[in-house]
């Protein structure tokens, strides 16, 4: 997993929306202060849109294992790679408790 603690806190940072047309399978976030704009798939879209709505790694982790039905080594491999590209690309941050 990244070198986060499970009581770290995400939030989107603040110039991120997210949009879904999910009939279209079509999931993305744009930076609206700088033009940047990301095409994602179904899970990274939910890993956001959970992350918006304020959790810590740990609840994260739960809910991600809850709603996919996967194993742990599945889960920690899956949010990696999402958290490691939302870090990399200014989309979501750690924040202060």
């Amino acid at each position: 997993m990244l070198a986060m603690k499970l009581g770290t806190r995400l939030a989107l940072t603040e110039d991120i929306m997210l949009q879904a047309i999910p009939e279209l399978d079509h999931y993305y976030a744009f930076n609206v202060a700088n033009g940047d704009h990301f095409e994602l798939n179904h899970t990274a879209y939910w890993v956001l849109e959970t992350i918006g709505q304020g959790v810590t790694l740990a609840e994260l982790r739960e809910r991600f294992e809850g709603q996919f039905d996967i194993d742990p080594g599945t889960v920690d491999e899956d949010l990696t790679e999402v958290l490691g590209f939302g870090m990399k690309n200014q989309i979501i941050k750690e924040v202060e408790t």
